[in-house]
């Protein structure tokens, strides 16, 4: 029986527009993020980002360093929210719903800039992103990234929660994979999706 359901952010929550985030990022100078992002796997400084092992200040400068002329920080940040285009909000009705009878945890690659891009998405129902979730586990804090083994580890052992009663939402099959090693449940959800109707025949 599923007891626990834990939701990756992007792709599953929140829509990503690559294509978006890569022309904004052309338009103001720099022409090599198609490269280090797509919606599954970061690569070079950006995963450094997303594992916490530099800041947003040495973010930006990495961005800089490729861009002639002045680049502004809220530039930057606006490229990158180009990425994140927002929720729906029965998605997100869906989500607060499922804690009345589970305990529900957010676990994501993500980053400081993205993390203040999204939050203010999460307050069209009048609640604050925390409340949609017991704990959140965001791989900059965690100074790890999916689809790591131990980034799983971490989550159950903090959580205390067994993985044959959890149930893992993720866009990525590589993120997939690696939880059910560890004896977890999981299903595979892209950007279309109805999270009632589509995860029902999990949650059985």
């Amino acid at each position: 029986m599923i007891k626990n359901i834990i939701f990756d952010l992007g792709g599953v929550i929140v829509g990503l527009d690559k294509q978006n985030c890569i022309d904004s990022f052309s338009a103001i100078g720099f022409n090599d993020f198609g490269r280090i992002i797509n919606e599954y796997v970061q690569d070079g400084f950006f995963l450094d980002f997303e594992k916490g092992k530099i800041g947003s200040e040495e973010f930006r400068e990495n961005i800089r360093k490729d861009i002639h002329g002045i680049v502004s920080d809220e530039q930057i940040d606006s490229a990158m929210a180009a990425f994140l285009p927002g929720i729906p909000k029965e998605r997100l009705d869906a989500i607060y719903s499922y804690r009345k009878r589970y305990r529900v945890f957010l676990l994501s690659n993500t980053n400081p800039i993205a993390i203040n891009i999204v939050r203010p998405m999460f307050e069209i129902s009048g609640r604050k992103m925390e409340d949609y979730f017991e704990k959140m586990f965001l791989s900059y804090e965690m100074k790890l990234a999916k689809p790591d083994v131990e980034i799983f580890r971490k989550v159950l052992l903090d959580t205390g929660i067994s993985p044959d009663e959890t149930l893992f939402v993720d866009d990525s099959k590589a993120n997939l994979d690696t939880a059910e090693k560890l004896g977890i449940k999981t299903v595979l959800i892209t950007q279309q999706h109805n999270l009632t109707e589509d995860l029902r025949p999990s949650l059985c």
